[in-house]
């Protein structure tokens, strides 16, 4: 009796053997930053964020920025979005250990409500922009007969000495 080996793919293991090698390498280390270290969510996570485009590291990281800031603006709602929503996004994702949920946290549909929940109270809060500004000016207000009083006071207690 013969077999017939068919190649189509199996949904459960993303293949990501088309990528190239350097483009592989430079998205594992993108996502190692979120925490991710398993062979499996580092290889369903390049399939995820390629999304089937091969090309230079360059585009494979951009293509995989695009999708993490997609994903974590959807977790994240409206008011977590702007400037440096990747930066406190990953914040947020590392703090709640999002990474020991596997790949599969990602490659969702949705993300379940208490992760949900963890990640936007885990989301640090921007520090305001810095402005430059000059100090007001301030005045030294001396009080000369308080001074005297005072060097007097200290002068009469044991072991003080009068600096001059």
């Amino acid at each position: 009796m013969d077999s017939v080996t068919t190649l189509s793919p199996c949904l459960s293991v993303p293949t990501t053997s088309w990528a190239l090698p350097a483009s592989r390498s430079a998205l594992d280390a993108f996502f190692r930053g979120f925490g991710f270290t398993s062979e499996p969510d580092l290889s369903a996570l390049a399939a995820w964020a390629l999304d089937g485009h091969g090309g230079s590291p360059q585009a494979g990281v951009s293509l995989a920025r695009a999708r993490m800031e997609a994903w974590l603006s959807s977790v994240l709602g409206a008011e977590h979005t702007g400037p440096g929503l990747l930066a406190r996004g990953r914040a947020a994702f590392v703090l709640c250990d999002g990474a020991s949920r596997g790949a599969k946290l990602l490659t969702r549909t949705a993300a379940p409500e208490d992760f949900v929940r963890a990640v936007r109270m885990a989301v640090p809060v921007p520090a305001p922009a810095q402005l430059s500004s000059v100090m007001p000016e301030q005045r030294l207000s001396l009080w000369p007969f308080g001074e005297l009083l005072r060097r007097v006071w200290r002068g009469a207690s044991p072991g003080v000495s009068v600096s001059r």
